[in-house]
């Protein structure tokens, strides 16, 4: 494991760049597996400078999203797909549309997972993903919800834990107060029950399969989750990230907060 214990987020954004950057030097039609979330925000966003100033640079990327909230339309805010097209726009526009793959949150999941391992298949395999992780309750990586994780886990549906989806129909409730008499302009399926609340996601094994990995976490409130995945032997019933102490190419980035207990 390659560990990067950073100032701050800033400058974790900054060797986060350089470690993707690098790949896409290397190998300009790398498949790359993309995470969602606030902690790739600052990662995104110089991806999209770059990839606007330097076009052919990146053009010849893949691009696979790992995970996405099951039963959600892809034009919802709390949709993943939604995220990425929003924050890596400059990045999509340059690539061809057969070398984007992203989840469908309303497609039938048999469907999404077939296609999905066959865009895989005909690219060689993932040259590098992008991780994020969950909090202390479940460290998640992609929408890998601890105790329902093993080793040996594909892509497929998750039921995901009940502080997770707590926090989405909590974040649900707050736009549709902002939307509230304009709700025609949203899908139907862009609002959740908690019956219906689910996550399609790559499997640890289609993690750990993949050439490199690079996880990335910041803050206090990601402390004790780095802790559970790498401080204590390899158990996905008590933290799914553990998994990732078997990948043979992993680069980990922390802020010092994020990253105390490995010091």
């Amino acid at each position: 494991m390659k560990l990067f214990i950073v100032k701050d987020k800033k400058s974790g954004d900054r060797k986060a760049f350089e470690v993707i950057k690098k790949q896409v030097q290397t190998k300009t039609n790398s498949l790359i597996g993309l995470a969602a979330g606030k902690t790739i925000d600052g990662l995104y966003k110089l991806i999209s400078i770059d990839a606007k100033r330097n076009k052919k640079l990146w053009s010849r990327l893949k691009v696979f999203q790992i995970d996405e909230h099951f039963g959600v339309h892809p034009n919802s805010k709390l949709s993943f797909n939604y995220e990425i097209k929003k924050k890596l726009y400059e990045l999509l526009k340059v690539l061809h549309t057969k070398n984007i793959f992203l989840l469908n949150g309303v497609e039938k999941p048999e469907k999404t997972i077939a296609k999905g391992y066959n865009f895989i298949k005909k690219n060689n395999g993932f040259d590098l993903i992008i991780l994020g992780i969950g909090p202390e309750y479940d460290t998640h990586i992609a929408y890998n919800t601890t105790g329902k994780s093993p080793l040996n886990s594909k892509m497929r549906v998750v039921s995901l834990h009940p502080k997770i989806i707590k926090r989405l129909l909590e974040k649900q409730e707050t736009g549709n107060r902002k939307h509230e008499g304009h709700s025609s302009s949203f899908p139907a399926s862009c609002f959740m029950s908690p019956a219906s609340l689910k996550g399609i996601t790559l499997g640890v094994k289609d993690i750990l399969n993949a050439r490199k990995t690079l996880l990335i976490a910041y803050g206090k409130e990601k402390a004790k989750s780095i802790r559970l995945a790498f401080k204590g032997r390899v158990d996905t019933k008590r933290a799914s990230a553990s998994a990732l102490q078997l990948h043979k190419n992993l680069t980990v980035i922390t802020d010092k907060e994020a990253g105390k207990y490995l010091l």
